[in-house]
């Protein structure tokens, strides 16, 4: 797994995850403006920047793992986990399996539980994935399928064929932690931007209301990605604190 470091070696730990089809660019900013008080680790995960994709249909459980051995094999003791969607999906996943690589959790725009969706919503969604199997199974050839799935598809489903991550798309969509976050006893701040359609406030308010220790700061102006660069003071300013309750401590 590639990664660089940014800031104070001697310094607590603080690493960064990615969302999907991301790498860990998306977070210098913010391990740049914490550089004094943080050693800080910015991965690219599996299948995404430079590292090689897994060996296999990887969901969340995997992806801990292997995040949970890079960490023993660093000697970094707990960590505060900085996650972006996909990387706050790890995240979640690490805290409940692997409670003693973290000292805290920092989601920003985190997926991990479904979107809550109304009888209506989830009606048209049955149509439409009904639609649309129905549709690929009259499809002549690839090009047929790759233009329905265009029209079907969700942006990320798109972009998971483009990255040869299709099934680990699959598994990781299907998943549902709501009933294991529960059971995590670690600091955990969440930030969501209000205009952000892709993981909604309301997931943010879901998980504020299932882990114990957790606080939500909702963001009104920042979508999924530019919470990111504009919101990266907000996300800065949930780090810091958290490095100075852990030295209080």
């Amino acid at each position: 797994m590639k990664y660089i470091n940014i800031g104070t070696e001697s310094a607590a730990t603080v690493v960064f995850a990615h969302g999907w089809g991301r790498s860990h660019h998306d977070f210098i900013p913010v391990a740049e403006s914490i550089a004094p008080h943080a050693n800080s680790i910015l991965l690219d995960l599996p299948g995404f920047g430079e590292s090689p994709r897994p060996d296999g249909a990887w969901g969340s459980a995997e992806y801990a793992d292997h995040v949970q051995q890079f960490l023993t094999d660093k000697n970094t003791g707990p960590v505060i986990w900085v996650g972006h969607s996909f990387g706050g999906r790890i995240g979640l996943r690490l805290a409940v399996n692997h409670p003693q690589s973290l000292s805290a959790l920092v989601l920003v725009a985190s997926a991990g539980i479904p979107v809550s969706q109304s009888w209506l919503s989830k009606q048209r969604t049955r149509v439409r994935r009904y639609q649309f199997r129905s549709a690929r199974k009259r499809a002549k050839d690839a090009a047929e399928v790759a233009q329905l799935e265009q029209q079907y598809g969700s942006a990320d489903y798109i972009h998971s064929a483009e990255l040869g991550l299709r099934d680990v798309f699959l598994k990781l969509v299907a998943e549902d932690q709501s009933d294991q976050v529960v059971n995590i006893r670690l600091p955990t701040r969440l930030v969501y931007g209000a205009r952000d359609i892709e993981t909604p406030v309301s997931i943010g308010q879901r998980l504020n209301a299932l882990i114990p220790d957790s606080e939500l700061v909702v963001c009104p102006e920042f979508n999924h990605i530019d919470i990111l660069s504009r919101g990266r003071h907000q996300v800065a300013t949930m780090i810091k604190e958290l490095l100075q309750r852990d030295q209080n401590d």
